[in-house]
């Protein structure tokens, strides 16, 4: 692969070194890099690991993975919770189901909050069909392990065939706990025209759509309270329920979501994709993300695979894909993006428009993996045609993707808000299953690290989570039957860009106090040092706060840098700001006139200047001016005298000086 026009050599795992292998290349490092660790393996090697079914990392670093494993012949739902740059011990997250868990989801908030939400069996009708709900628990901040199961809808499967694969859930989260939950209920599956389906007239003939909602529930901390169904209208047929057609929902900071899905706008139409916003528990309108015409042909083929991602104020980028097909507008299968401007921008009722994504046509195109910044800026990864594609873009346009590497499954991607983020893969290296980890910098440098466990074998469930600050999660299944262990691994970003600040104008040295943003780290334990014209003057501060009284510094305009250090050692250091000090009073200075028989004098204050107001001069003989920054005397009689000056600056500093001179 290219990078830069530089090209980078193919890594090789030696057989030896595949338990944990960690293999790191860098390109021209700018800055501070981050550090990919080693993989761990977090849980196992067991026979009774189903599968890893998810990745969530909080703003705060915090966050967990989740996975299944039989108990007893019984799945249940299991998470490994990582705090402080630690994998913890896995917990149960079911504690009270007895029938066995499927389909679980995550997210993670700050303070090492988890959610957890899956489907489980619930009871047996009268006619013999399985009656499935929705779960929940959750992890509170301090607990040592997950409260008890809150139900969040008591009917999630078919109603007249039990089945419920098609549920499906997906979480978001926002950092301060507040979070909604996406998924599918199939109402009628068109499987028989028997009494016991008395919707089965309303199926189309060819059984090949369903009737289905889209319903969303919110989550208050402790409730749920459901939003019902969200889709357009539930009496029309949609496709049937499938991983690439599953719902997508996102929260930001200010509780406030948007839900994604994928339906037809009439009966017997192709699929688009149409989106709400969500405020609090009221829904909003629906909004087309999809084309139904592009240059005035018909779009005549599915759109699917919805990825969405917003921001903490509420912008969303959605990327997906359309099918291609002949006589449609898309002949070949194309990823599109579309912008959804935040709720408080004038534009925010409405997306700004499809947009096809240069280079991204193909018949073989993976599902996409969307994330935003707080400025707009996305990050888009897919897999096409074995290779893993990348895009960074703005909110302006879209521009052409960069091949990154090779791959064997999907692709997933976080962004840093500094540039640049983390993006993973399947691949195989010496016919060897393995992860890759790359880390984009903002200056076009990056880091790549070749992953894998302790037991060779086949990688499923591949996950990534991201913090926001560049750090992040990744995890994966790994192992031969029987052998299979869960995977973790930790992108550690360098601690976020800080911001210093300084008072303004001239202060007094009990006044030079430097305060600054606390580096957003996913390791708690930053240290931060405090830099004046380039010499250390404070180290090993715990704070965001630092007075300058003790650091000795003279008069003038300095420059203060503060320097943040996280527990890998990587350093960030801000930009210089300006700190004007004025620790010494106004000086006075005489001068010899007239053959020594007079005197000239002069206040000076190379700082914040004198206070001409305050200052009063006694030239010794009795004679003195005040309001005066100099002035000139003639004493009648020669000897010696004593010049006396009570003197002050513009911030308050103050002193009486005394000169004494000799005249003729």
């Amino acid at each position: 692969m290219q990078v830069k026009g530089r090209t980078t050599r193919r890594r090789s795992i030696a057989s030896a070194a595949i338990a944990g292998a960690l293999t790191l290349l860098l390109l021209a490092p700018a800055r501070s890099s981050a550090v990919i660790h080693a993989a761990q393996v977090i849980a196992g090697p067991s026979n009774d690991i189903i599968e890893v079914d998810g990745a969530a990392m909080a703003p705060d670093g915090s966050g967990g993975v989740l996975y299944r494993a039989r108990e007893n012949g019984i799945p249940h739902v299991y998470m490994v919770p990582f705090a402080n740059g630690q994998w913890q011990a896995p917990m149960q997250v079911d504690t009270e189901d007895s029938y066995g868990a499927s389909q679980p989801a995550i997210a993670a908030a700050e303070d090492g909050r988890l959610l957890v939400v899956w489907v489980q069996p619930r009871n047996v009708s009268e006619s013999g069909v399985t009656l499935y709900e929705l779960q929940s628990a959750s992890l509170a901040p301090g607990a040592s392990g997950f409260g008890a199961p809150i139900t969040v809808d008591p009917n999630v499967g078919e109603p007249y065939t039990g089945d419920a694969s098609h549920v499906e859930p997906k979480l978001a989260m926002a950092p301060d706990g507040a979070a909604y939950v996406v998924y599918r209920v199939v109402t009628d599956d068109c499987g028989s025209a028997d009494a016991a389906n008395p919707t089965y007239v309303e199926c189309p003939p060819n059984h090949k759509d369903l009737l289905m909602q889209v319903r969303v529930a919110r989550y208050d901390y402790l409730l749920w309270s459901s939003m019902g169904a969200v889709n357009r209208a539930a009496q029309v047929p949609m496709a049937k329920p499938t991983p690439a057609n599953a719902p997508t929902i996102g929260i930001g900071v200010e509780n406030d979501g948007v839900v994604a899905w994928q339906e037809p706008a009439n009966s017997g139409e192709p699929s688009r994709i149409w989106a709400r916003r969500l405020f609090g528990t009221v829904k909003g309108v629906v909004l087309a993300a999809s084309p139904e015409s592009i240059d005035g042909h018909p779009v005549s083929t599915e759109a699917e695979t919805p990825e969405i991602a917003v921001s903490r104020f509420g912008e969303a980028k959605l990327a997906y894909r359309i099918d291609g097909g002949k006589g449609s507008a898309v002949p070949t299968t194309q990823l599109y993006l579309n912008s959804l401007p935040s709720s408080f921008d004038p534009n925010g009722a409405k997306f700004e428009g499809p947009l096809a994504v240069s280079g991204a046509s193909s018949l073989s195109l993976g599902v996409p993996s969307a994330s935003v910044d707080p400025s707009g800026d996305f990050r888009l990864a897919w897999s096409q045609n074995d290779e893993v594609k990348l895009l960074d873009g703005s909110i302006q346009g879209v521009g052409a993707p960069a091949g990154i590497g090779v791959s064997t499954g999907s692709a997933m991607t976080t962004i840093n808000p500094s540039g640049g983020g983390t993006s993973v893969w399947n691949a195989t290296v010496d016919e060897r299953p393995v992860v890759e980890v790359r880390e984009d910098y903002a200056d076009g440098a990056y880091q790549a690290a070749t992953l894998a466990g302790n037991t060779p074998g086949p990688i499923s469930g591949l996950g990534l989570a991201g913090s926001g600050a560049g750090d992040a999660l990744t995890a994966w299944m790994q192992g031969p039957p029987g052998q299979s262990e869960i995977v973790g691994d930790f992108t550690q970003a360098p601690p976020s860009t800080l911001v210093v600040s300084t008072p303004s104008g001239w202060v007094r040295s009990e006044s030079a106090t430097v305060v600054w943003e606390a580096a957003e780290d996913a390791v708690q334990g930053v240290e931060y040092s405090v830099y004046v014209d380039g010499r250390q003057v404070m180290s090993k501060l715990h704070t965001t706060e630092a007075n300058l009284r003790s650091a000795t510094l003279g008069n003038g305009a300095h420059q203060v840098q503060v320097l943040a250090v996280d527990s890998a050692g990587q350093r960030t250091m801000s930009a210089k700001t300006p700190l004007k000090l004025d620790v010494t009073p106004p000086v006075l200075k005489a001068k010899l006139i007239d053959g020594h028989a007079g005197v000239r004098v002069k206040v000076t204050d190379n700082a914040s200047g004198v206070d001409v107001a305050a200052t009063h001069i006694s030239f010794g003989d009795g004679a003195q001016v005040s309001g005066r920054a100099q002035a000139a005397h003639l004493y009648r009689y020669g000897g010696l005298y004593t010049i006396t000056a009570r003197v002050r600056d513009n911030i308050g500093v103050g002193a009486i000086v005394h000169i004494r001179v000799r005249v003729r």
